[in-house]
């Protein structure tokens, strides 16, 4: 078996272990990425649909990792959000005033992930190694080693980032909280009649959320994404159903939004759970994005949150002057932990709750909610901070 020696190995090349891997590399660090997956292009996994909501601050740590200039040609810019409560007489609109910045971006997983791998190879002191998954994991005083299949790696620090059902997780025994909706998101992309003008849409309905994203389109057509949270039997007899039938019975929901629907390109359904982490660290280990905590859909900031664990990591490795001894220590890793666990639980609750209170259906709660909506609307105040803070600034 060969042995490969690294600063930092990452486990996992979705979006998040990339951009941590692109952070750690800038920071010359040497970087293993592994992945038990085969790594395929946009035309070779066309069931990839989803799309990532990019939030301002995130979009500013990319520019420092100089990544945007490159990816800014595929994004589509999010001017203005409109959210509604059932109808659209109820409603709020969060717009932003400040110059040369976007409430956020809309960007395909798909073009992303492929760019930051493209750019990931062209570093010399970043190697990837994909259909190499760990299989079982060493860790001594002052580094862990991780066997894969037919080589093992040498490193001072485990960056996790293998998603939901993370096996780094599960091998080192960390326990979750775990909650699992009644829901699916139905994701479809589609392109429609009526420009959106940089808008994305918020509706709620008693059944659950959709939002709807504006995408970034080379076509005569504007093209957008839907995810859509309902019950889990309606979305998957939907799934199964003719594109007509579908595009008939989005025109009787948004019709009014979106316009006629031209073509459906792809739908796909994703069961919906949120969960956290008992701790984000293990001995020289510690997790990131999905492996560590994932959020209901509504507020668009899973991505989002698992961007500010790695600017946490990058905080800690440019201002606590750790060399490389040090890196993966239990001072460091403990560090990590104080700084992402309260803010990425506070985001766990608060989108469980705000999912509650929409689907709430008495009279007097929804007459009380509407007045909040109201209150809200009329209050520039508020919305300015409401609006920042979903920005990430």
């Amino acid at each position: 078996m060969k042995e490969k020696q690294t600063d930092v190995l990452v486990v996992g090349s979705g979006l998040v272990g990339l951009v941590a891997a692109h952070c750690m590399s800038s920071l010359n660090y040497n970087v293993i990425i592994v992945d038990k997956k085969i790594f395929n292009k946009p035309k070779k996994t066309p069931m990839d649909i989803r799309t990532v909501a990019v939030s301002e601050g995130s979009k500013q740590f990319l520019d420092s990792l100089f990544l945007w200039d490159g990816i800014k040609s595929f994004v589509e810019p999010i001017k203005k959000i409109k959210v509604y409560d059932r109808s659209p007489s109820n409603k709020i609109l969060f717009e932003n005033f400040e110059v040369k910045k976007q409430l956020g971006y809309v960007v395909e997983n798909n073009k992303l992930r492929t760019f930051l791998i493209s750019k990931l190879k062209d570093k010399k002191n970043v190697k990837i190694f994909f259909e190499t998954g760990v299989k079982k994991i060493k860790i001594e005083e002052s580094f862990v080693k991780s066997y894969c299949e037919k080589l093992s790696i040498k490193s001072k620090l485990i960056i996790a980032a293998d998603g939901k059902n993370s096996y780094l997780r599960k091998i080192m025994g960390n326990k979750i909280f775990k909650k699992i909706y009644s829901e699916n998101a139905l994701v479809l992309n589609f392109f429609h009649e009526k420009n959106l003008n940089n808008t994305a849409y918020e509706i709620f309905y008693k059944t659950g959320p959709l939002a709807i994203l504006p995408m970034n389109s080379k076509s005569k057509f504007f093209q957008s994404s839907i995810i859509w949270s309902n019950n889990k039997l309606l979305t998957q007899k939907l799934l199964s159903c003719s594109n007509e039938f579908i595009a008939n019975i989005l025109d009787e929901k948004i019709g009014d939004i979106i316009g006629q629907i031209m073509k459906i390109n792809s739908k796909q359904t994703f069961p919906l759970s949120a969960h956290i982490n008992q701790t984000f660290v293990n001995k020289r280990i510690i997790y990131v994005g999905d492996s560590a905590h994932s959020i209901h859909p509504i507020a668009g900031q899973g991505w989002n949150l698992g961007i500010k664990d790695i600017k946490n990591l990058e905080f800690i490795f440019k201002n606590l002057s750790f060399n490389k001894e040090e890196i993966g220590n239990e001072v460091f890793c403990k560090k990590y932990n104080s700084m992402s666990y309260k803010n990425a639980f506070q985001l766990y609750q608060i989108t469980d709750k705000l999912n509650s209170h929409f689907k709430i259906n008495d009279k007097i709660y929804r007459l009380l909610s509407n007045a909040g909506f109201g209150f809200i609307e009329n209050n520039q105040q508020i919305k300015n901070k409401i609006t920042k803070y979903a920005m990430g600034l």
